[in-house]
């Protein structure tokens, strides 16, 4: 979620940027959404993760608010480029065991899979070493099973979120937009 929001397609008169107006400036209102969406993302990705990780997806969640000029302003959601893949988990190919079994599939309902290439062992050392586990193995269960989706992002971002920061915006703002 990178978006540009320009200012001057709203009509909104550069004094509210600056004055304190019904609850503070434009970009106090932004960084204030800011700071709560990176927090409630860093507390649902601690409560859906339950081995010992890196935690550098969580330390990865920024949000930052900047003027780009006295018309426009940006703001940024910014975290590691693999939140999808831990938000919505991956299919696995599922299978058969080498005793019979079939392999339990984690997610059947991910737009992301895995057809014929495992997760590279890089993705997953780390990991492994952490949870004192065997790295092919995890390769192994993850290429088969998947990975189970968090939904971390997916519950936080979404469209009464945005309609909550319009409705902030539009009290700074008053009638103006």
């Amino acid at each position: 979620m990178a978006d540009n929001f320009n200012i001057e397609d709203t009509g909104i008169p550069d004094s509210l940027l600056s004055d304190k107006n019904k609850g503070g400036t434009l970009v106090s209102v932004l960084q204030d959404f800011g700071n709560d969406l990176t927090t409630k993302l860093k507390k649902n990705l601690q409560n859906s993760i339950t081995t010992v990780t890196s935690k550098s997806l969580e330390q990865s969640i920024e949000f930052t608010v900047k003027f780009i000029s006295k018309e426009e302003v940006s703001f940024k959601l910014l975290m590691n480029d693999y939140y999808e893949f831990v938000d919505k988990g991956v299919q696995g190919v599922g299978g058969t065991k080498k005793d019979g079994s079939a392999y339990f599939k984690k997610n059947t309902t991910s737009p992301f899979s895995f057809r014929d290439k495992k997760p590279p062992l890089t993705a997953l050392k780390d990991w492994s070493t952490w949870n004192n586990v065997n790295p092919f193995a995890v390769q192994n269960s993850v290429f088969h099973r998947g990975i189970k989706a968090t939904n971390f992002y997916s519950s936080v971002v979404n469209q009464k979120l945005l309609d909550d920061l319009y409705s902030e915006i539009q009290e700074v703002g008053g009638e103006i937009i």
